[in-house]
């Protein structure tokens, strides 16, 4: 399938957006073109697609998992903490036709939901003390200029072997889906500093094949030292641009984008480690 047309039928999602968001939960959906850059380098990848089981952490509106069902993924689950949204989920995945076919079709995919919330503790925001990195366009380019340095954090992150079901509060067994994708809170707000962290720990410790995850470009030399000291390959697979339209009160603007790195996570470099 052709990026364009992967695009093309993801922006006919019925409710892309929250129609309530919590700002307390930073809700903010997961547009179809960064949804569809991020499902074509999967695929591209054969992360994804015929055989393969994805996990959507932190669904949202779905906007991941139907990208992951489109392409033929056999397998997708949804997890979400907030109800609202996972019911928006499974009504954009019902009339994006997925969930409700006949299991002897060759199409079918499966699709589970579950409502959990992940544990975290709250630590010091690993942009505050460097400047941040610039993206360079949407959906395009590898790498590029990383922060000056960050502050440890305040509370040491357990790796992804060191934790189970329930310990995190997501209660899946470790290593089962092939990949997870994610679209984690970037932290900002009171109580969330590092929670895009967290969200990734987790996201490895349920992938046996790889993670694709959207974090703040400000965040990357933290964040790729942070996944290497575990034991893991990680690279920067896209730089971006996030749009936030206007959601919030405190919003004064219409639009405004955001850096953003799509990263992923190689686990079959690191089998040794798990």
């Amino acid at each position: 399938m052709k990026l364009k047309h992967l695009q093309s039928a993801l922006s006919s999602v019925p409710t892309p957006q929250f129609v309530d968001p919590n700002i307390t939960l930073e809700q903010y959906a997961t547009s179809p073109e960064l949804t569809s850059y991020i499902i074509y380098s999967a695929l591209q990848n054969e992360d994804i697609g015929y055989g393969r089981s994805v996990l959507d952490l932190g669904c949202g509106t779905g906007m991941l998992s139907i990208g992951s069902a489109i392409v033929g993924s056999n397998q997708v689950t949804l997890v979400d903490c907030d109800e609202g949204a996972l019911a928006i989920a499974q009504e954009n995945m019902k009339e994006m036709g997925f969930g409700a076919a006949d299991e002897d079709d060759e199409d079918f995919c499966a699709v589970e939901y579950l409502l959990a919330k992940l544990k975290h503790i709250p630590r010091k925001d690993p942009s505050s003390s460097h400047k941040a990195g610039r993206g360079r366009g949407r959906g395009k380019g590898r790498g590029g200029a990383a922060g000056r340095g960050s502050h440890a954090p305040s509370a040491p992150i357990a790796s992804p072997q060191s934790i189970g079901p329930f310990d995190d509060g997501i209660p899946l067994a470790s290593n089962c889906f092939d990949t997870v994708m994610t679209n984690p809170p970037f932290g900002t707000k009171p109580g969330n500093a590092g929670i895009d962290v967290t969200f990734l720990r987790t996201a490895i410790r349920l992938a046996k094949r790889s993670v694709y995850s959207f974090h703040k470009s400000s965040t990357r030399q933290y964040l790729i030292k942070t996944v290497e000291s575990w034991g893991y390959e990680v690279e920067v697979v896209a730089e971006m641009k996030f749009d936030i339209p206007k959601l919030y009160k405190f919003h004064s603007k219409d639009n405004v984008d955001v850096d953003v790195d799509l990263i992923r996570v190689n686990l079959l470099a690191n089998t040794d480690s798990r």
